[in-house]
C-alpha cells in the first residue's frame, strides 16, 4: 500500500483503493481527483461525466459546494440509491415488471415502507404456506395476539436481500429481530416476495428493492451496464466501508470494462450494518490492477483529540496535520444537561456546541434541552402497534416530522412530509395547503408541545379527514401520552440540527462536541475491528475539530484511572462516584 498526502495526485486511468481516517481529508482528495481527472482525461468528451457516489445528501451537497459551478456540470454527484433509480430504475424498470408484478406507472420515487394492517392480513391470508401455521403460531395468532404481531411488524420492517451460496439474491428477515415468531420464520420465508408484490402492486418501492431491481436488470440485461459504461468512463466511490454486498457487485460488473472505478473509505468508520453494510466489503475489495493508497494525516483535529484517536485505534497512527494543541478532552459524570450547561459556563454562553448520541429519542430530547430520565425511547413504537387505524396514525406522524422538521431549520423536509397528506389535490392546491397548514402547526405549537396527543389531533382534524375515537387503547394512548414525548422519538431524514445522532452527523464536522455515549465500553476495551458500537463512537469522537466532551451517568473508580491514565483525559464529576 503506498502513503499518499491529502494533496497528492495519482494516475488517473488505473483502479483504484484509497484508505484514509476520520479528517484525513478524504472529500479534499477526492474533490481534487476528480478536478484534476476532468482537466486531464482524453476519454470525458463533452457529453461524458464522472459518477460520484457518497452515503448521504449532506455529503453531496459538500461535494458539489467544493467542486463550484464550472465544474460541478461534467460530474454527477448523488446517493448509490438515486443513482440507480435515475438511471437504472426510471429507464429499464418495465423490462421486469410483469415477472415481479410491479405497476411501473405508479412508482414514483423510493421511500422507507413499513408494514401496514391490511398488507400485512392479505399477506398471511394468501401466503403459501398458510396450513403450515399451526397453533400456537396460526395465521389468526399472528395476526391478534399482541407480542405475536409486534414480533411479526418488527421483524418485516426488518427484511434484506442477501446473497445464498450459488450467488442469487434471496430476501430474507433478520432471524435476531422475530422474537416469538421465530419458530415460523422459515414458514413465513419462503412466500416473503409475495409481501413484496403486495407494495410493488400499488408502485411503492423501498431503498433496499432499488438495489434488488437494479442488480437484476443488469443480470438479465447486460447493455444497461455499456449504456451506464458510455454515460461514465469514471465512477469514484466515497465512504465504501457503508456499501452493502449488492451494491459491490454492481460497482465490480460496472468495472470489468472501460470504466474506471476509485472507491475511498475507512473500516473503521463502518457503521452501518442494519441496512446490510459489512465492514468486509471495503477491506476485500478487488479489482484487476488496483492501485492501493493510504492517507496518514489527520487535517481536523487537535493534537490532543487525535492523540485520543490513535490510543482507541490499533491499524493506524493518524499524524498531526495542524499541529495545533487544545484543551485537554473532559470527561462529565452526571446529567447530560448539567454538562451541556458546564461547558456554557467554562467557555462561554455563546460558544456552539454539538450533542452526538447513538438514538434519535436522546437527540431530539437534546434539542429542546430535556432531560433523559423518564423518556421512553420506544414510545413511536407504542404508538404504530396502538393505533391500528393507518391513515390517521401516517396523518399523525407525517404532521409531527413536518413541525420538527421545521423546527430545526428543514423546510424542505417539513413542506415533502406535509404534501403527503394531500396527494388527492394538484401540485399547486398540494403546495398551498401543506404551507397553510404548517404554518398554522408552528404557530400554535405552544397549544400542544405539552399536552396529550389528543390536542394535536383536534388542531389538524378540521384541516384533514381523519377517523375519530372509540372506547378502547388508541383513545387511551392518545388521552395519555404527550406529543412532546413522542416527537422526541421521531427519526429526522436529514438532521442539520446542533443535536444530532452520530449515523446523521456522519461526514461532518464541529469545533465543540458532547458525545453522549450510551457505555464508555468503546474507551474501556475498545475493538473497532469485531465491535460496530465501538466504530459508532469512534465516529462520534472523530467529528471534533477543537474540543471533546463526553458525559455518561456513572463510572466506577476503577474506568475512571483507566481512562485518566491511557487518554489523558479530565474527568469533571458532577454527581457521585461509585466504588
Amino acid at each position: 500500500m503506498i502513503t499518499i498526502l491529502s494533496s497528492d495526485s495519482i494516475e488517473l486511468e488505473q483502479h483504484f483503493k484509497v484508505t484514509a481516517g476520520p479528517g484525513a481529508g478524504k472529500t479534499h482528495w477526492l474533490v481534487n481527483h476528480i478536478k484534476n481527472t476532468i482537466n486531464n482525461s482524453f476519454r470525458l468528451e463533452k457529453t461524458r461525466k464522472i459518477a460520484c457516489i457518497t452515503y448521504t445528501n449532506i455529503a453531496v451537497e459538500t461535494i458539489m459546494k467544493r467542486l463550484g459551478t464550472n465544474i460541478a456540470n461534467r460530474v454527477e454527484v448523488s446517493t448509490i440509491h438515486s443513482f440507480l433509480y435515475k438511471h437504472v430504475i426510471k429507464s429499464y424498470l418495465f423490462l421486469i415488471a410483469d415477472e415481479f408484478g410491479v405497476n411501473v406507472e405508479k412508482v414514483n420515487g423510493h421511500d422507507t415502507i413499513s408494514p401496514q394492517r391490511s398488507t400485512v392480513e392479505k399477506w398471511l391470508e394468501n401466503h403459501s404456506r398458510k396450513t403450515d401455521l399451526k397453533h400456537p403460531n396460526t395465521v389468526r395468532q399472528l395476526q391478534f395476539i399482541d407480542d405475536k404481531k409486534k414480533s411479526l411488524w418488527v421483524w418485516l420492517s426488518n427484511l434484506e436481500y442477501r446473497f445464498d451460496l450459488i450467488g442469487h439474491l434471496k430476501l430474507v428477515g433478520k432471524r435476531e429481530k422475530a422474537g416469538s415468531i421465530i419458530k415460523v420464520v422459515d414458514i413465513l420465508e419462503d412466500d416473503l416476495l409475495s409481501y413484496k408484490k403486495l407494495s410493488w402492486a400499488r408502485g411503492r418501492i423501498d431503498h433496499d428493492d432499488v438495489l434488488f431491481f437494479s442488480h437484476v436488470l443488469i443480470k438479465k440485461h447486460p447493455f444497461i451496464l455499456k449504456v451506464l459504461r458510455a454515460k461514465f468512463p469514471y465512477f469514484f466511490l466515497d465512504e465504501v466501508q457503508d456499501t452493502n454486498p449488492i451494491q459491490t457487485q454492481i460497482i465490480k460488473m460496472i468495472a470489468e470494462e472501460e470504466t474506471i472505478v476509485g472507491v475511498i473509505g475507512d473500516p473503521a468508520q463502518s457503521i452501518y450494518a442494519f441496512q446490510g453494510a459489512n465492514i468486509e466489503e471495503f477491506n476485500n475489495f478487488q479489482l484487476e490492477k488496483m492501485a492501493e493508497y493510504h492517507i496518514l494525516e489527520n487535517r481536523r483535529s487537535s493534537n490532543q483529540i487525535i492523540d485520543l484517536l490513535n490510543n482507541v485505534r490499533k491499524d493506524i497512527v493518524q499524524e498531526k496535520y495542524k499541529n495545533v494543541d487544545e484543551d485537554v478532552p473532559i470527561l462529565f459524570i452526571g446529567d447530560t444537561i448539567a454538562a451541556y450547561k458546564k461547558i456554557k459556563a467554562l467557555y462561554g454562553e455563546d460558544t456552539l456546541i454539538h450533542t452526538l448520541s447513538r438514538d434519535n429519542s436522546t437527540a431530539n430530547a437534546m434539542k429542546s434541552m430535556l432531560s433523559l430520565n423518564g423518556i421512553d425511547s420506544k414510545l413511536l413504537i407504542k404508538f404504530k402497534e396502538t393505533d391500528s387505524n393507518t391513515d390517521r396514525q401516517k396523518i399523525i406522524i407525517n404532521s409531527i416530522e413536518s413541525v420538527e422538521s421545521a423546527r430545526i431549520g428543514d423546510y424542505k423536509n417539513a413542506l415533502e412530509k406535509i404534501k403527503v397528506l394531500f396527494t388527492e389535490l394538484s401540485e399547486k392546491d398540494q403546495v398551498n395547503k401543506s404551507i397553510a397548514l404548517l404554518q398554522e402547526l408552528s404557530s400554535k405549537y405552544s397549544n400542544y408541545e405539552s399536552k396529550a396527543i389528543r390536542e394535536f389531533y383536534n388542531i389538524l382534524k378540521p384541516h384533514i379527514s381523519m377517523a375519530g375515537f372509540k372506547a378502547g387503547a388508541a383513545k387511551d394512548f392518545y388521552n395519555n401520552n404527550s406529543y412532546k414525548h413522542l416527537s422526541i422519538c421521531i427519526n429526522f431524514k436529514e438532521d442539520i440540527s446542533n443535536h444530532r445522532t452520530i449515523h446523521k452527523a456522519k461526514g461532518d464536522e464541529f469545533e465543540n462536541v458532547l458525545l453522549i455515549p450510551n457505555s464508555l465500553d468503546f474507551l474501556i476495551n475498545p475493538d473497532l475491528v469485531n465491535d460496530e458500537e465501538h466504530r459508532i463512537y469512534y465516529v462520534g469522537l472523530s467529528r471534533a475539530e477543537s474540543r471533546l466532551f463526553i458525559v455518561v451517568p456513572k463510572l466506577l473508580k476503577k474506568h475512571q484511572k483507566l481512562i485518566e491514565e491511557k487518554y489523558k483525559v479530565k474527568v469533571e464529576d458532577l454527581s457521585k462516584l461509585l466504588n
